[in-house]
């Protein structure tokens, strides 16, 4: 059912009712979370930084990778949702779906906030960026773009609920440019450290947009799959599926095309950038390149879309959308474990002054934290929206019967 027309064919929906199995599943992966996630949040408050694994020469690890995880999937979910609804392609025009894109582009964006704000020594002082930033520094432009896009999808997601007088697609496009500069703008935080050989690489932000594309991608897929049964057209909800899983296939090929152009060049022609590229093929965690990165999160997920089977494409979704945080760390941590001064290491000798970096189950456990955030942030967003629709059929039905009176 829908509740009143916007521009022609844009419907503003409804908040169709989930399937039961759906609502037990992420209720189940909720608390499963939340508990162990608080446990480790009460780690990070009471203990610091001592509960985490990294050091002085290792400053950032997984927090600051889930970090970048979820800003892409933010940006990447953002952008397709958006492009669907801009061009009207089936499965993705009407308002209820741009909702559920604007929701769940918020619900990746807060826990990746969150898990950057408790990778800071002195949380107490994260509104200093706002207060006093400087933006000439990557973090204060970050930061601000953050804040700006959360402001538009606040706007976007009120315009999505009135009639269309010509300010809801402008605003979208605006909301877009934020959420493409998302990922690339984090690729360029790496790529201008220009101590960092490995990260100081043009391509960088190219790679770090096709990942977040590919993510969030993967989990639009998701959001899509579990609300198809209760699709008010069932035949547009089918075709948007088809069309992102067309989409996650080129983008899979995409990135890991462009992650074998920037690796065979350090390896044809090895130069101080080269042992980053050696640790990462070959190093102690070697595993997660060739098997987490390269099978699951890439030739599996291939494979399955490339079959005619609907449960493989979910599959494949999951799998991308939850190995790709591969990529990140693949990224981080290697540049920060090879030295730039030969003998530092042999020079000062303390647990914290170590060029490895292996994450603590502190650090594991905030990370299911920012899982059931995210969680809760889209089902709270959810939840809002049908009781703005409810008042707004009230306030339809009170006007109605008033004219007939």
């Amino acid at each position: 059912m829908n509740d009143g027309k916007g521009t022609a064919g844009n419907t503003l929906g409804d908040v169709a009712p989930d399937p039961r199995w759906v609502r037990w599943i992420v209720g189940i992966v909720f608390v499963a979370t939340l508990v162990p996630g608080l446990i480790g949040l009460w780690f990070r408050v009471s203990h610091g930084h001592l509960s985490a694994g990294y050091g002085s020469y290792v400053p950032w690890g997984l927090w600051v990778a889930l970090y970048f995880h979820g800003v892409g999937i933010a940006g990447g979910a953002f952008v397709v949702g958006g492009l669907g609804h801009l061009f009207d392609w089936a499965g993705f025009s009407d308002r209820a779906v741009l909702r559920a894109t604007i929701a769940l582009s918020v619900a990746a964006l807060l826990p990746a906030l969150l898990a950057i704000w408790l990778d800071l020594g002195r949380m107490d002082r994260a509104m200093e960026i706002f207060l006093r930033p400087n933006f000439t520094s990557m973090m204060a432009f970050n930061a601000w773009m953050y804040g700006l896009f959360l402001l538009l999808a606040a706007v976007l997601w009120v315009l999505s609920f009135g009639e269309d007088r010509g300010w809801l697609k402008p605003m979208l496009c605006l909301a877009m440019l934020f959420a493409l500069l998302f990922p690339s703008q984090s690729g360029a935080f790496f790529g201008v450290v220009e101590a960092k050989k490995f990260w100081h690489s043009a391509l960088l932000p190219f790679v770090f947009l096709t990942s977040a594309l590919v993510a969030g991608t993967a989990v639009l897929y998701v959001l899509h799959a579990l609300r198809a049964r209760s699709a008010a057209a069932p035949s547009q909800a089918a075709e948007a599926l088809g069309r992102l899983r067309r989409l996650l296939q080129g983008l899979l090929v995409a990135y890991f095309g462009l992650e074998f152009a920037e690796f065979s060049i350090y390896l044809w022609n090895p130069g101080p950038h080269a042992p980053e590229v050696n640790l990462i093929l070959s190093g102690p965690y070697w595993w997660v390149f060739w098997v987490v990165h390269l099978l699951l999160s890439g030739l599996l997920p291939f494979v399955l879309l490339a079959l005619r089977w609907r449960p493989g494409w979910l599959a494949a979704a999951l799998l991308a959308a939850v190995g790709f945080v591969s990529a990140r760390l693949n990224i981080l941590i290697p540049a920060q474990t090879v030295g730039e001064l030969r003998g530092l290491v042999e020079a000062f000798r303390h647990p914290r002054l170590e060029y490895s970096y292996e994450a603590t189950t502190a650090e594991y456990l905030v990370g299911l934290l920012l899982v059931a955030v995210g969680l809760g942030v889209f089902f709270a967003a959810r939840r809002a929206e049908g009781v703005v629709l409810r008042l707004r059929a009230a306030g339809a039905r009170a006007e109605e019967k008033h004219h007939v009176g």
